[in-house]
């Protein structure tokens, strides 16, 4: 019986450390990614609020050497309330692509997004007992939000991009912008 004992603490003890020495590892990894991260932002002139890494374990993508997606803040500008960019597969320094996501502050705070029929947002909202389409274009380096194809906001972009789409939601009107090049420039 204490033979059992023993050799249940021993392999207790074991598999406590195996588990213990993923861990590390495992965290290790995934701040080894962050910083490649923040390196290829860093490149870009780029300075985040947040990164967030996505793609576990990590372990395997800092093995392979590549981060597959990266959820990036930024401080929102002047008539947004939240700027998002996703850094998709990185690799040596290099991104297959760059998503922006911005979403720009209602032209009036009685805004109501209506919904497509199957709960989805659509790019229709009510604003003052009124339905406005919203639309986005964009323009050398910028980025202009239309209610009902007027200018109603604008940001600058740090290159050339294209309109991906628009949605008026509960926070305010989603652009989703693609950079023309994977470098951030």
């Amino acid at each position: 019986m204490k033979k059992v004992i023993i050799a249940l603490v021993v392999a207790c003890s074991l598999i406590a450390g195996a588990i213990g020495v993923v861990v590390i590892a495992e965290s290790r990894a995934g701040a080894e990614l962050e910083s490649r991260v923040t390196a290829f932002l860093d490149d870009c002139g780029t300075a985040p609020s947040s990164i967030d890494v996505r793609g576990r374990p990590y372990i395997l993508s800092a093995a392979q050497g590549h981060v597959d997606l990266t959820y990036v803040d930024l401080a929102p500008a002047a008539g947004t309330n939240k700027d998002q960019l996703l850094v998709h597969r990185l690799v040596d320094g290099e991104a297959d692509r760059l998503t922006r996501f911005v979403t720009f502050d209602y032209p009036s705070s009685d805004a109501t997004p209506d919904p497509n029929p199957d709960g989805s947002y659509s790019e229709v909202a009510t604003l003052d007992d009124r339905k406005v389409t919203f639309s986005a274009a964009t323009d050398d380096t910028t980025v202009q939000m239309l209610a009902d194809g007027r200018p109603a906001s604008e940001i600058d972009l740090p290159q050339r991009a294209s309109v991906r789409g628009v949605a008026a939601t509960d926070q305010g009107v989603l652009v989703e912008v693609e950079y023309a090049s994977s470098s951030c420039r």
